[in-house]
């Protein structure tokens, strides 16, 4: 199967129809405003005005992620996480947002309470075309959060460069700058295509400052192993009598 990639950066990059020529995903901020002279999240967050001038000026095939507001992200149930929801719901439609992203911070353990809260907030969300994404923080082991991702039907966003990629039709991944790592070259940039592997959809989010190169690189890593899958999608089974074409992934 050709991996279809969607591939942005950490933030936007000059003016939307400009940032759209070099790369096909974004993030956008949503949720509930910050308090008049406060900080946080809420102070980035478009106006419905700006997303619908947004999605007007890049690609039908252009993918937004919007990620929900930290009255969301919490997991504090309430007045407040259910505006912020709706808020999200209502960025994704005018967007025609690929995916929703929800970032839980370290507060949000493997305990049981959070894993309850956890999968209300989940259900609250409409279920459409849209991917319902969750990307944990904090002492969360991978296999752990996998097992209760594929429970609750959503996708589990990783950094695909160190940790492995649940299976699925979709993936989502972020390749962050961490420690000595502050690029990612030929090598480390074919390893996560690898890692990905065959699937409808996979978004990347390079947090380097030098995504521009990166997203250029990985798209013709992806591209060549796309090729190289379509090339071995087929090959020829001789039983006694004939030859039949049998595909790789009949023969499991």
């Amino acid at each position: 199967m050709a991996t279809r990639f969607y591939i942005g950066a950490k933030h936007l990059r000059g003016d939307i129809a400009s940032y759209a020529k070099r790369f096909d995903l974004l993030e956008v901020a949503s949720g509930l405003p910050a308090p008049a002279g406060g900080k946080g999240a809420g102070a980035t967050v478009p106006s419905t005005a700006t997303l619908k001038r947004w999605r007007k000026a890049v690609p039908a095939h252009f993918a937004f992620t919007v990620l929900v507001g930290p009255e969301v992200s919490a997991l504090r149930l309430g007045d407040a996480l259910d505006k912020g929801r709706v808020l999200t719901e209502a960025a994704a439609d005018v967007l025609q947002a690929r995916s929703i992203l929800l970032p839980t911070p370290a507060e949000v353990t493997p305990g049981a309470v959070w894993r309850e809260r956890l999968a209300r907030v989940v259900d609250a969300f409409r279920r459409d075309v849209t991917n319902i994404v969750w990307e944990p923080r904090g002492v969360w082991e991978i296999d752990d959060a996998a097992v209760l991702a594929k429970k609750l039907g959503i996708v589990l966003a990783v950094d695909a460069a160190r940790d492995p990629v649940p299976v699925g039709p979709v993936a989502y991944a972020r390749l962050r700058a961490l420690g000595e790592t502050r690029s990612f070259g030929p090598s480390a940039l074919e390893r996560v295509v690898q890692a990905i592997g065959g699937r409808r959809d996979a978004f990347v989010v390079l947090e380097t400052d030098g995504a521009l190169a990166e997203c250029k690189l990985l798209r013709r890593i992806a591209q060549s192993e796309g090729s190289r899958d379509r090339k071995n999608a087929t090959r020829v089974v001789r039983p006694r009598g004939g030859s039949v074409k049998v595909r790789d992934d009949e023969q499991e």
